[in-house]
């Protein structure tokens, strides 16, 4: 990036980070389920629920248009309009009783949301390089996840007062608005040329991805399907299990959480020992959790299996950084939004994915999920053996080219 002074650095990169709070956030609310349920009693229940999961197909629907609109408006006035709408539509409901108008609001929430979600990622690669930006990757990652857990407490404090006051706590998109404009900005001549660049290419653009970036993709798909079955199949599985103390459960979903994001921050660090095998090493241990979940007898080793799922995070900042490092500038956007759709794909068929291989062993039951899960972890680290496997020998066979000549 271009050399700029310490300070102003620093709040470059406090403008970027500020980006990324909110954007797990959109689940929050679901600590107003009971309240909306009673208000709404002439609705069904799953129509009250999908008020919480609305926002997940218009974060996937915005993420896709999102090109479009930098493309027109910039990047830096992008992240604006994303982040007013997302905020409009996030304290919405906290001011109307209409059913049909908070679906309204909800899903605009996650269009605003859409809106900027790749930038998180991209102003990144746009403005570092190298450790720096693997660093800032594993940052990122870990201030989207710290972010969800603040904004579910305070949710879960504002309920108390009544289901509707709970939609408050989007007003935490305020100062996320403020930091990035303080920090990131108007007009530095590395982000006006990359626009020009990215406005005259993306036409002529085909968007072709290299392979190590489609399998990336690939991998972030599969790695989604199975690290959404520690939400929403835990519960059921410590009943089956009769493992005592159960109602800690929510606590250790929340500790893993924070652990994770402390884990997924220092993904800098991690990269720079373990390289190219720390995906592999990742896989390894979310296999290990998952078998620890499926065989825990009370809920301290069923908490600390959870604690390596959540460490498999480190996997996204890695995806990322192979996306920015392989995909010419035209194409970043391009690419960090096809992996971020495809993270929700993932997300979204879990339970049926789960469901389907359960019924092809015979056992759908939640224990089982996990040793599904377990030997998903473990397939993905073979796929990964051999791609690490097959960049070392296209490496080592380049480097002799280079020695002949």
């Amino acid at each position: 990036m271009v050399n700029q002074k310490p300070a102003r650095k620093v709040m470059l990169k406090v403008g970027i980070l500020s980006v990324s709070l909110m954007i797990q956030a959109a689940s929050a609310i679901s600590v107003a389920v009971t309240g909306m349920s009673k208000s709404f009693s002439g609705h069904s229940a799953t129509s009250v629920q999908a008020l919480v999961t609305i926002p997940s197909f218009s974060i996937m629907l915005f993420i896709l248009l999102s090109n479009w609109i930098i493309r027109v408006i910039g990047k830096r006035n992008t992240v604006f309009f994303g982040t007013i709408v997302a905020l409009v539509g996030g304290i919405g409901p906290a001011f109307t009783t209409s059913f049909v108008t908070i679906e309204v609001l909800r899903f605009l929430f996650g269009a605003g949301t859409g809106i900027y979600t790749s930038l998180c990622v991209s102003l990144i690669g746009d403005s570092f390089t190298g450790d720096e930006q693997r660093n800032l990757l594993g940052m990122q990652s870990a201030i989207a996840t710290f972010g969800s857990s603040l904004a579910t407490f305070i949710a879960g404090i504002l309920v108390g007062i009544s289901w509707q006051s709970s939609y408050l706590v989007y007003f935490l998109l305020l100062p996320v608005i403020i930091l990035f404009a303080i920090g990131y900005p108007k007009q530095e001549q590395h982000e006006k040329a990359t626009t020009d660049e990215t406005v005259k290419t993306a036409a002529k653009s085909s968007h072709k991805l290299p392979g190590m970036v489609i399998i990336g993709i690939l991998i972030l798909f599969v790695y989604f399907n199975a690290v959404m079955a520690m939400y929403t199949n835990s519960g059921l599985a410590l009943q089956q299990m009769n493992v005592p103390g159960q109602g800690m459960l929510g606590t250790s979903l929340a500790v893993a959480g924070l652990i994770g994001g402390v884990i997924t921050m220092l993904y800098g660090p991690i990269y720079k020992v373990l390289k190219h095998a720390t995906p592999i090493v990742v896989c390894l241990v979310g296999a290990i959790g998952f078998f620890g979940m499926a065989n825990a007898t009370n809920m301290w080793i069923f908490t600390i299996s959870i604690v390596l799922v959540t460490g498999t995070s480190l996997l996204v900042p890695y995806v990322y950084g192979v996306i920015m490092d392989s995909v010419p500038e035209s194409s970043k956007n391009f690419a960090i939004s096809a992996a971020m759709v495809f993270n929700n794909l993932g997300a979204y068929f879990s339970p049926y994915t789960l469901s389907f291989l359960g019924k092809s062993v015979n056992h759908t039951d939640p224990v089982t999920s996990f040793v599904i899960c377990a030997g998903i972890m473990i397939a993905l680290g073979v796929v990964l053996t051999f791609v690490l496997i097959s960049r070392n020998k296209h490496a080592i066979s380049k480097n002799n080219v280079t020695v002949d000549k």
